[in-house]
């Protein structure tokens, strides 16, 4: 257990190109929430959602309401505020394989970084990171202009970035979300 990190489930997300509530989707015998939400359970002795997600809420499992919303940054920002610890995990509810080998991995690259993001041939991958308190006043500076970029704000931070040469092996299934009914549909194909 990381006990100065908290696990955040980015939530927020409004699921139009799926066309349903991607969080309840069944993979595997279980919906992608519970699947992040076990992964985070496993590292973090405190986990939150970051969205208004009443629905998903449980005792020990509360959710906030991000203060500037509609994006991905708003979300990790929400998380950020919240957070009791300096150091917070971001996992999308949308990614069909959450591994915890691959987060061990990010968080043991943060000494002396403001953030630790794995970066893909496809491009950063944001939303399965690792953000430090530092990071509050740049975010903020950002969503009160309007900016909802995350890749804005890497140039104002200390970023690790994590490209693929060192990432552990399976960091494409890990990262493997799922958007829109042509993904599931991949995925179904390829579990045959």
């Amino acid at each position: 257990m990381y006990a100065d990190v908290t696990g955040v489930i980015l939530a927020g997300g409004r699921s139009r190109r799926m066309g349903q509530d991607k969080a309840t989707l069944v993979v595997a015998g279980a919906t992608l929430f519970t699947r992040t939400l076990t992964l985070m359970r496993r590292l973090f002795p405190r986990v939150i959602i970051a969205g208004d997600r009443p629905d998903l809420v449980q005792a020990d499992l509360p959710c906030v309401t991000d203060i500037f919303p509609g994006s991905a940054l708003g979300g990790i920002h929400s998380g950020l505020s919240a957070a009791t610890t300096d150091w917070i995990f971001v996992s999308p509810c949308d990614l069909a394989f959450p591994d915890a080998e691959l987060a061990r991995f990010i968080l043991q690259h943060r000494d002396g970084y403001d953030v630790v993001v794995p970066r893909t041939p496809e491009g950063f991958e944001p939303v399965f990171a690792l953000y430090h308190k530092r990071c509050l006043p740049a975010m903020e500076r950002m969503l009160t202009l309007g900016n909802y970029r995350i890749y804005d704000l890497y140039d104002q931070l200390r970023v690790y970035y994590l490209d693929t040469e060192i990432l552990p092996d399976g960091w494409q299934r890990a990262l493997l979300n799922l958007n829109s009914p042509e993904d599931l549909q991949r995925l179904d194909k390829e579990r045959l």
